[in-house]
Parts: C-alpha cells; structure tokens; sequence
C-alpha cells in the first residue's frame, strides 16, 4: 500500500510539472497518455515505446519489460499463435489468465474450465493493434512481458497516434506476460495433427481410428457383427455419452458416475440415456423430444455407428474425434470448451429407458 500511494503521488506530482512546464493543447484523450507517461517514469524510468522494434516518441507505441528469445517458428500476421498468459492492470492486479495454478491462487478454480494455451488469430483487426505488433516476429518458445497502451488495445488500425488517442476511452492500459506455444499457418491442419498425436498417444496406433473425411476420427469400441446396418431413417434410439477435450477434461456427460468422477455432477440435472431422432441424413439428427440440433462432429459420429437386426442384444460403442469446424468453431462454447478445440465423444447406444 506505501508503495502504490507513493506512486501515485510521485505520478500526480509529474503530471502537475509537465503541465507547469507548458500549456499544451490537449486533444482528444491526451490526458491518459499523459498519465501513462508519468507512471512509466516513476515506474519504469527510461524505458521507451516501440513499434515494430524502433522507438517512437508520438506515444504510438508499446513497452517492453522483458524479453525471451525462441527458438521455433516465427510468429507472422497470417496465422495462428497458441499463447499461455497473464494480464494485469498498472497496480498490477490480474485481470485474465490461461493457467490453473493462478485461478487456484485467485480462489476461482473449477474443474469444468479450461485452462491452458489459447489460440490468438494474428491477421490484422482480429488482435488488439499492440498485441499483434508485440507478437509478430517472435518465435515459438519466446515469452514476453509488454504494457499496451489503452489506445493500442483497439482491434481496429489507424494511421495516426492521434487517432488511436480518440478510442483509448474504450479500453484500458494492459499488461500482457505470454508465452507462444506454437504457431502455425493452418488452424485445421494443427488441429488433425494434435488428433493424430492424441490416438497414437492413447491406443498406441494412428491407424486405431478410421477416417473418412476431413477432421474427423471413428473407432467401434467392439466388434461390428456381419450383417450390422445402418438405422432405419424413421426409427429413433437412445444413448449414453460423454464428452471431453483432448486433455481428459470432461464437459458433459449423460452418467451420474461419470459427471461425479470428474467434479462436474450438478444435482439440478437428470442424469439418463436421451433420445435421436433419425433422418434422412445425419445433418438432420436431433436431440431429445424437443427435437435440438447437435453439432456436426456429434452428428456423425452416430450415424457411423450400427444397429444388428439379428441380435437385439448387441448395441454398438464408438468413439468419435473430431476437429472444430465439426465442433464449436472459432468461439467454443462456455468456460469449458475453448476456440479452435478439438472434441471427443464416447457414445453408448442403450434399451430405451423403463418409465
């Protein structure tokens, strides 16, 4: 506390000199840039922005604390970075994070989040104007430590500091600590490769899955008996599943046991096999007696699997991968399921269940 009010003493006291020493004519927001200058002296004496490695003194800039060389690929506008990080604001609280360890330490932990690396789009406007000038030209493995100015934290490019000033009112001075994980030219491509890495991983053999179209892995978990068929289109079934991420975290499932093993059982839920609704093509399933859509990747993965009219008491087991244009695309789906993820799901096709 002594040193934050010491700071913010020493930073009044600076704004107050420069605004002795000369009448400026302030535009737009120049006051926060001002208040920027002055903690960075008191905080950071000598440091100096930058932009695409030369300083700049118009405030068009970032700052950088720190710096770690890679030694991997290197980071460029047209592609994707996998990045683990922290963000803080100037009086150094955390503000976002990627990792459990801080979640756990801020007593916000919950085994139904993700944590780990996350996807950063570099293309131009899809990453916040200093974000993507700290990042580009880094290499894989490299970590950085960089304050981006609120007027930089915009997604939107403009070819002057005066005119980045007038949107620094709509974000706030930023902090970023990132690691770059990796980085690759083709979301899709990486995400098959971590699928492929995954089963020789888990099953020992690439070859453990069939597949036969892009993005997307099958494995019967037993024996399919000659004379299996497809479902009729008309017909309805019932299963259990499970759904997870690649890392074993598992974001829904239809067993109690299940749900309980892995912290994420909610007592206000009814935990029992659900119904498919066949059609006439697998985009066309749905989902229980309301009839909801399911994802593609989920879709698929059931119309893959079989029935055997010679034998009603053999029901099929498969496990479906698949990548996220399959799945939940760019943006995920809630705390749990991150952009750009791959997904697995264990189906169980079952009796239909007693009233």
């Amino acid at each position: 506390m002594k040193n934050t009010y010491k700071s913010i003493i020493y930073i009044a006291a600076a704004i107050t000199a420069a605004s002795c020493a000369k009448t400026v004519n302030e535009g737009t927001n120049v006051a926060e840039k001002r208040y920027l200058d002055a903690w960075i002296e008191v905080n950071h004496n000598g440091l100096k922005a930058t932009w695409n490695g030369e300083e700049r003194t118009d405030g068009n800039g970032i700052y950088i604390f720190d710096e770690v060389a890679g030694d991997g690929k290197e980071v460029n506008d047209k592609g994707y970075a996998i990045v683990e990080y922290r963000t803080y604001d100037l009086n150094g609280n955390i503000t976002s994070y990627t990792d459990s360890e801080t979640a756990k330490q801020l007593g916000e932990y919950s085994p139904a989040t993700y944590y780990g690396p996350t996807v950063w789009l570099t293309i131009d406007e899809t990453i916040q104007a200093g974000l993507q000038n700290a990042i580009n030209g880094m290499k894989v493995g490299g970590k950085k430590k960089v304050l981006i100015p609120s007027w930089l934290m915009t997604y939107s490019s403009y070819g002057s500091v005066g005119e980045y000033l007038k949107h620094s009112s709509d974000y706030s001075d930023t902090i970023y600590e990132f690691t770059v994980t990796d980085f690759t030219d083709s979301i899709d491509v990486w995400q098959n490769n971590k699928i492929k890495e995954y089963i020789k991983e888990e099953y020992g053999d690439e070859k453990a899955f069939s597949n036969d179209t892009t993005g997307f892995y099958i494995r019967h978990r037993e024996t399919v008996p000659e004379g299996a068929e497809e479902f009729p289109k008309d017909t309805s079934i019932y299963i259990n599943y499970t759904g997870k991420l690649l890392n074993g975290l598992v974001f829904d499932t239809t067993s109690e046991r299940v749900a309980k093993d892995n912290d994420i059982y909610d007592a206000g839920r009814t935990y029992s096999p659900v119904k498919i609704n066949w059609a006439e093509s697998f985009s066309e399933l749905t989902m229980g007696t309301d009839g909801s859509s399911v994802i593609a990747g989920f879709a698929y993965t059931l119309w893959k699997m079989r029935y055997n009219p010679d034998d009603s008491v053999w029901k099929d087991k498969a496990t479906g991968i698949f990548y996220s244009p399959l799945g939940y695309g760019y943006s995920g789906s809630g705390s749990s399921i991150p952009g750009y993820s791959p997904l697995i799901f264990e189906i169980e096709i079952v009796d239909e269940p007693e009233e």
